[in-house]
């Protein structure tokens, strides 16, 4: 009898416990001022490219209990849209948010700029700033694969572009 009611404490204590998702976020921002990638898979690791410059530099930073804590409640309450994308067609030099969740399953992708799409993202994306303003990052070489986010976030040239310039 003790033995059943131990197995009972443990399968009980086991249901109420969600196992933990592996998932890869990759977060990107564009303005005026700054262009960065964050990316935060299931460790305690967030990684930071900085894309501003002539340069890319990646760093990264050892986030608290706390801190991924705090991303992981983000995640849990993304809901993606159908529609991938969301800008506003007239010249805007606003600001470009771009998410892709990666897990087992699926890749789900958004693309927003200028006051577009979701308001959720929008508060998301401010949110992953302010976790990224209050971290110390320290550089790495390293480098972080972005071809799949970059698909999204940066405009194909034609190869039949020519640059008209004047003699």
């Amino acid at each position: 009898m003790r033995n059943l009611a131990i197995a009972l404490i443990l399968i009980l204590t086991g249901c109420n416990k969600s196992p933990k998702k592996d998932f890869d976020l990759t977060f990107f921002k564009w303005s005026l001022n700054e262009s960065y990638y964050l990316r935060f898979n299931s460790s305690d690791t967030l990684y930071c490219v900085d894309a501003y410059g002539v340069k890319e530099e990646t760093s990264f930073t050892i986030l608290n209990k706390d801190q991924k804590e705090k991303i992981q409640n983000i995640l849990d309450t993304i809901t993606f849209p159908k529609n991938e994308t969301f800008e506003n067609n007239s010249l805007d030099d606003g600001t470009t948010y771009a998410f892709m969740l990666k897990d087992k399953k699926q890749s789900k992708r958004l693309k927003i700029h200028g006051n577009t799409g979701p308001k959720q993202f929008w508060y998301i994306g401010e949110a992953l700033e302010k976790i990224k303003l209050n971290l110390q990052f320290a550089k790495i070489n390293k480098k972080i694969d972005l071809r799949e986010i970059n698909k999204m976030v940066l405009m194909e040239v034609s190869p039949t572009f020519v640059v008209d310039t004047l003699k």
